[in-house]
């Protein structure tokens, strides 16, 4: 084959991968919404992450708390939050998708191509794994360390050997990529780095010992030399060994800090029927079994090739004249290095069916590991008989891939028509609010679809989509019931027995409620505290009833006066005495969060309002219901005499005071501002935002003033 030929058909390869590639991203693109279970959680909590330090979203500020440590599960919701400043949640997740689908098969050609570039044509099998079960169920941090797997093996692979300061470095930074995206693959990972860089010298010794069939007098010369090369080629394996050490740390404390949970193994013949019916790449619906049990046959016969490859090649090397030249035994002509894959693939054979299915903080063991067995092998397989050969096995790999994008495109499609209907309420929550839901996980029929899907619940956390760029605190969030994100309820006792969540939705009253179908007779204690504000096919989207101002507060004045005290402390004349605990009664005023608060008496002879208050060093805040029109408001603040205190005051998202300094010493400073009121509501959020000296708010009283 001259050269032309050869770019020629490097050309063609290259096109065929570019459209493929298009292919298999347009249904990303072309739909609305890419049909998973956990995908609108995770854009939801990527939303609160990003959104978080904004002391406007006092729900969000109130109802979860940030966990700021480098553990797994960070890549997707950090990629997310950093995508959300530019463009719209649902494009975010677009873009994440696109990458878990495109770096798959990329990732597969570089490994292929580092460690046998003869097999590239199995990277095609990339196309077919990225519409994997996992996707589906929205576990995008999971397929993305697949990719981040093979990329990173593949160079290791290419320069084990060269083991520099360099791409020690750039080794390093692609484990800790890995780790900070999930650990089972950085376990994997692990596990097989370690394997190649003891089983390649072990091979290379096996060669040199047991590769001749006699040795003479020069050959234990050779022999000698070449035990001698040996030993100095096991430096690199040394200095790689060493050089983990650290990651090995990381891999054995996390695993260590994960809590034990007993069971959870699924039985023999589960294991045996996913393996054999290619489970892990079925997620709606069961016509994919079938191209998975094709794909299986491909693999078999991939191997069957691969042998008789071999027995080619050893049958070529016996009736050579070199066969009578060489001193070699005859194994060294039929196992190689590549034959590695294939051990490394019955090893995480063997941990599939060992394994539990949960266990060690996290689920879904066995279908991460299927994955991975049938992907790992794909360096052992040689068939390299003849180039039509090739062209064969790539066309059918090609067919399968788009004959399981068809299937999913198609459930995408009607899917779509349901997602549609079920998110109809999109922008009709109020900001600032708390929603919750019945049942919290929704797992029903599809209309469009005419079934039940199989696997995967794609209306599972569709409530999520509703609660992002609004402020909202939603109360059934599953990943902040878990210590596996970044996001998760306050103040949550992880050894607890009660069910997770259960302080926040006693504690809240929720001021929207989805109500799933399938609860649509169980409404009669709802009448009484909410009201229907949409209804789609679906579910219904109720609002807690809200109470109008009571104008009693005013007694005949034209000002509202509160008085911020302690509980022994005498009250203002002509005000409303409000303590730390003095929850908002709707219609009414009080503290809306249920933030920790202290009152404090100050040492001082300051007039009445002033001389006592309440503080605070997290985000305090306190509604009033009023009616709508123009107020000025005047706030009074003073410090217990230890402390200077700082001062920030939003007001119906409107930030009034910044950074106002409070000495240390026994005065009061007043400030006022003017507000218009549309929703009968004045919500204050009051916070410090200072460091050091001025970590505290104190608030001594208020006064609302009808202009």
């Amino acid at each position: 084959m001259t050269k032309h030929e050869s770019a020629g058909i490097a050309s063609v390869g290259r096109n065929v991968i570019i459209a493929l590639l298009v292919i298999h991203l347009l249904p990303v693109w072309i739909f609305t919404y890419f049909p998973t279970q956990d995908g609108a959680s995770h854009i939801y909590n990527s939303y609160v992450l990003k959104e978080y330090h904004k002391h406007e979203n006092y729900r969000l500020r109130e109802v979860y708390e940030l966990r700021l440590t480098l553990f797994p599960n960070w890549m997707s919701h950090a990629f997310l939050a950093l995508l959300m400043y530019v463009f719209p949640p649902i494009i975010c997740e677009k873009i994440l998708i696109s990458l878990c689908i495109g770096l798959l098969p990329l990732s597969l050609f570089y490994f292929l191509n580092s460690v046998q570039k003869r097999n590239a044509i199995f990277g095609l099998v990339g196309f077919i794994f990225a519409y994997n079960y996992l996707l589906h169920m929205g576990f995008y941090n999971f397929v993305l360390s697949m990719s981040l797997f093979f990329f990173t093996l593949g160079y290791w692979w290419k320069r084990r050997n060269e083991l520099t300061i360099a791409n020690i470095g750039m080794l390093y930074a692609l484990l800790i990529a890995t780790y900070l995206t999930h650990y089972q693959s950085y376990a994997t990972l692990m596990m097989a780095l370690t394997f190649f860089s003891v089983s390649l010298p072990l091979y290379e010794a096996l060669r040199i010992t047991w590769g001749y069939r006699k040795i003479s007098g020069d050959d234990e010369k050779s022999l000698a030399s070449s035990l001698k090369s040996f030993a100095w080629k096991l430096k690199p394996t040394f200095l790689f060994l060493v050089s983990m050490l650290p990651a090995y740390f990381i891999m054995i404390s996390y695993f260590l800090d994960r809590p034990r949970r007993a069971g959870g193994h699924k039985g023999f013949e589960w294991l045996k029927e996913y393996f054999f019916s290619m489970k892990s790449l079925v997620s709606f619906r069961d016509e994919h079994i079938l191209i998975g049990r094709v794909l299986l046959v491909v693999f078999v016969i991939a191997f069957l090739l691969t042998l008789i490859n071999k027995v080619c090649n050893v049958y070529k090397f016996r009736r050579s004249s070199e066969s009578e030249d060489t001193n070699k035994r005859l194994w060294t002509r039929i196992v190689r290095r590549s034959d590695l894959f294939l051990l490394l693939a019955i090893i995480l054979t063997v941990m599939y069916f060992k394994f539990p299915w949960v266990g060690y903080g996290g689920g879904w063991i066995n279908d991460r590991i299927h994955l991975y067995i049938f992907l790992v092998v794909l360096p052992f397989f040689s068939i390299g008989l003849h180039k039509y050969i090739k062209y064969a096995m790539a066309g059918i790999i090609i067919t399968l891939s788009l004959w399981h994008l068809g299937y999913n495109v198609q459930t995408y499609y009607l899917l779509n028509k349901d997602i549609d209907d079920a998110v109809s309420s999109l922008g009709m929550l109020d900001n600032h609010t708390i929603l919750t839901s019945r049942p919290e996980e929704w797992n029903g029929i599809s209309d469009s679809l005419g079934w039940k899907p199989k696997y995967v619940a794609p209306f599972g956390h569709l409530e999520c989509l509703l609660a992002v760029e609004n402020g909202i605190a939603y109360l059934d969030n599953y990943e902040a019931h878990t210590d596996h994100f970044p996001v998760r309820f306050k103040e949550r006792d992880y050894s607890a027995e009660s069910a997770p969540g259960e302080r926040w939705i006693t504690d809240y009253a929720p001021d929207h409620l989805i109500l799933w179908r399938t609860e649509y007779d169980e409404i009669e204690e709802l009448e009484d505290d909410f009201e229907p504000i949409h209804s789609n096919n679906h579910n219904r989207l109720y609002r807690r009833k809200r109470a109008s101002p009571d104008e009693n507060l005013w007694g005949g004045r034209n000002t509202i006066k509160f008085d911020m005290q302690n509980h022994d402390g005498q009250t203002a004349p002509d005000h409303i005495a409000i303590y730390e605990d003095t929850v908002y009664i709707d219609g009414r005023y009080g503290w809306l969060t249920h933030s920790e608060r202290e009152e404090f008496t100050s040492e001082s002879n300051l007039p009445e309002p002033y001389r006592d208050g309440v503080w605070g060093e997290e985000d305090g805040v306190f509604r009033v219901a009023l009616p709508n029109g123009e107020y000025e408001v005047t706030c009074y603040f003073s410090s217990d005499g230890s402390e200077p205190l700082e001062m920030n005051l939003i007001a119906n998202g409107e930030k009034k005071i910044k950074k106002l300094r409070i000495p240390a010493k026994y005065e009061t400073v007043e400030r006022s501002y003017n507000v218009t009121i549309t929703d009968e509501r004045l919500t204050q959020v009051i916070f410090s935002g200072g460091r050091g000296r001025y970590e505290r708010w104190g608030w001594s009283g208020c006064a609302i003033e009808r202009n």
